[in-house]
């Protein structure tokens, strides 16, 4: 059974108060005197340097096992979601400009939703816990998106992982309308990779040159631009044109293609970074659809040491200011008041929690006092099927009805995630408001081998698909 719980106004008042600290230095000389001020400034001028490139230190017993596993996806996971913290740590205290109703009235229904499923290259397939491409499920979705490539000297990049390309192509021997497309970005395109290939015409054009070889050789149908993220956090405006010059420039070349190669991005959910990290009605000119990253919303962080909800459609009550602006509702009607046309925004959905643990057992609310992250998944990173482990072994369940999603408990380990019946509501939503349809982030953190009930695969994009493809 389902439990609901009142939710209550936060007790902790966190990260604002200064404690005056008195440090009695005298030194003996000139010269000690002078070393000590030389190692503050040393320590002031790395504190900046790794705050500016948000890498700092992650306070968790789980770190130092995430960089040795080096896994691509958790690293692309890792960043993308300090780069949100960092976000909502610079605007937390900022007031909503606009207030979007949760109840939209009912839209004219859109034809040909998209079910866009990311499909991350596994690190390592000679275990069987990664999933190979032989278990996917072709009639899940519409478009599967298949990642990470990388930009490499101004080229697109499938590094050594071209075989795995042609091993999801051929499922379109089984579903010959099923679109497959390649993502470029994720790990390391933030100061590499990108900002220099979009700099120029000449870069520009030596990558969509690069791109049309690499769709052409392996039978691909578009690709999928995953820049985490233009012109963030520096302000460096610049980026947000070359951006949108690079799309126009993509988008010309691929409408001269047989057939038509599609074009889409992936972008930041938290408004802050949409504003500064696109023109939104010029993006909209030249791609086909976007892929909105709604979730990461929540994440533990050192600076801001509270459980949080992942991928809520709706605030809860408490929270306020910009706070109250990190959810998928407000996302994705701030993305359309900026100029992206409602059937061209696809709403993502994760497969995967974010775990926390507590600082204390009987304190289990949203918004309770955390140390680090859990014990369960990767840095922190949970797939369904490690979740649907921890429910199995007796833990709590809370459904948050204000926020429509879950999170568990059991002792000092918290996991917020979705479930079937918190993506249902999202897909009604998605309905409701007209939007072009949901993208899976990511199949990999799906239940695909059915551990969870019923020997059912792929749980949450199932029941995804289902939907949406009777609506």
């Amino acid at each position: 059974m389902v439990n609901q719980i009142s939710v209550q106004q936060a007790k902790y008042k966190l990260l604002t108060d200064v404690r005056q600290i008195s440090v009695n230095f005298r030194p003996r000389s000139k010269l000690q005197a002078l070393c000590f001020i030389l190692i503050i400034l040393i320590f002031l001028l790395l504190f900046t340097i790794y705050t500016s490139i948000g890498i700092l230190p992650l306070k968790s017993s789980n770190t130092s096992n995430f960089h040795k596993e080096d896994d691509a996806k958790i690293s692309t996971w890792i960043r993308r979601t300090w780069l949100y913290a960092e976000s909502t740590k610079k605007n937390q205290n900022a007031e909503k400009s606009t207030i979007f109703d949760q109840a939209e009235q009912p839209r004219k229904k859109s034809l040909g939703k998209i079910i866009a499923c990311y499909f991350t290259i596994p690190r390592n397939l000679n275990t069987s816990g990664e999933l190979s491409p032989s278990q996917l499920d072709p009639n899940l979705c519409t478009h599967i998106i298949v990642g990470f490539a990388s930009v490499v000297n101004c080229t697109l990049s499938l590094g050594e992982n071209i075989s795995m390309y042609r091993e999801v192509v051929n499922l379109k021997i089984r579903k010959p309308k099923l679109k497959i497309m390649v993502s470029v970005g994720g790990t390391n395109e933030l100061y590499s990779g990108f900002p220099e290939m979009v700099e120029t015409h000449t870069n520009r054009k030596k990558f969509i040159n690069s791109v049309l070889n690499v769709t052409k050789n392996l039978n691909l149908d578009g690709l999928d631009i995953d820049w985490e993220f233009p012109a963030w956090p520096d302000s460096k405006t610049r980026q947000k044109i070359h951006f949108v010059q690079l799309l126009q420039e993509l988008q010309k070349v691929f409408d001269r293609t047989s057939p038509n190669l599609i074009l889409s991005v992936a972008l930041g959910a938290p408004p802050a970074i949409i504003a500064q990290s696109y023109n939104v009605p010029q993006l909209a000119q030249h791609v086909d659809f976007v892929n909105l990253m709604t979730y990461d919303y929540h994440f533990f962080v050192w600076y801001f040491p509270i459980t949080g909800l992942n991928a809520p459609l709706y605030p809860r009550s408490p929270e306020i200011g910009y706070l109250s602006t990190l959810n998928v509702n407000y996302s994705a009607y701030y993305l359309l008041s900026k100029g992206m046309p409602r059937e061209k925004i696809v709403i993502g959905i994760p497969t995967y929690g974010h775990s926390y643990k507590l600082d204390n057992s009987l304190n289990h609310e949203v918004g309770s006092p955390a140390k680090s992250f859990g014990t369960s998944g990767s840095a922190g990173f949970v797939p369904y099927s490690t979740t649907c482990k921890f429910l199995h072994s007796g833990a709590e369940t809370i459904f948050e009805h204000e926020s429509r999603v879950p999170y568990t408990y059991k002792n000092d380990e918290w996991i917020s995630y979705d479930d079937i019946l918190s993506v249902k509501y999202k897909i009604e939503w998605i309905l409701k408001s007209g939007f072009k349809g949901a993208m899976i982030f990511s199949l990999n953190t799906d239940d695909w081998y059915g551990s969870c009930a019923d020997n059912t695969t792929f749980p949450l994009t199932r029941i995804t698909s289902s939907i949406l493809k009777h609506s």
